[in-house]
């Protein structure tokens, strides 16, 4: 059998040879993120194989004309969108300043948030992030010294860094990469859910040999490579 030949074989690893990492770029606040993230548990909680999830809060212009569009509200409304640009930076900086007192208080910080949001219909205020700060147990002087911290404005940049050279247009959206393909990765930007996200796991490779490259246009599922 010729080399050119053996490259184009794919051996399907055992499923403790192969792990994922998952990008997934959310607005905290978002409705559409909050269901997606609920398909990414999902797909978490019955692969057989070891997943990596990483939750990156972006938003840009066009992240905020999706959320406005999203909950009928005047996109053309400059205070408004203003005021929404504001509460979608300040949720992420919450939700930085809570991932400093470690990974699961960060992860149980934007549980209960989106939880009053989007189950309880509460409106994202300075009020609602201190019951949240109570509720699971931050230190809250910790809090919001870290949230008015040089680092996590660093942090914060890390991330819009992340999803500019992975060409993140909007949110949700969500890169996978694996162990076995660790170059590039593919970007779903539409329908999120459990089994488009075990198909295109599962179908990995061939994603990445069919898919267009990434480009400045929107796709809803292309390749992009792996930042370093």
């Amino acid at each position: 059998m010729k080399n050119s030949e053996l490259s184009h074989i794919h051996i399907n690893p055992l499923p403790n040879e192969r792990i994922f990492d998952c990008y997934l770029f959310i607005n905290p606040i978002g409705k559409q993120c909050y269901h997606c993230e609920q398909e990414v548990m999902k797909f978490i909680e019955r692969t057989p194989y070891k997943v990596h999830v990483h939750f990156l809060p972006f938003h840009n212009f066009k992240s905020v004309t999706q959320y406005m569009k999203n909950n009928q509200l005047n996109d053309k409304n400059i205070d408004l969108r203003n005021e929404i640009y504001t509460k979608i930076y300040d949720a992420s900086l919450s939700y930085k300043a809570a991932l400093l007192q470690g990974k699961k208080l960060g992860r149980a910080f934007l549980i209960e948030l989106q939880t009053q949001l989007h189950l309880l219909h509460k409106e994202y205020t300075p009020e609602l992030l201190q019951e949240i700060i109570q509720t699971i147990g931050l230190d809250e002087k910790m809090f919001y010294e870290d949230k008015a911290s040089k680092l996590v404005h660093q942090e914060y940049e890390r991330d819009q860094q992340i999803a500019q050279e992975m060409m993140v247009e909007s949110n949700p959206s969500l890169v996978i990469f694996d162990n076995l393909y660790q170059q590039f990765g593919v970007i779903l930007h539409e329908n999120i859910s459990a089994d488009t996200i075990e198909h295109v796991c599962e179908n990995l490779h061939h994603a990445i040999d069919k898919c267009p490259k990434k480009t400045q246009t929107h796709q809803p599922c292309c390749v992009v490579k792996m930042v370093h």
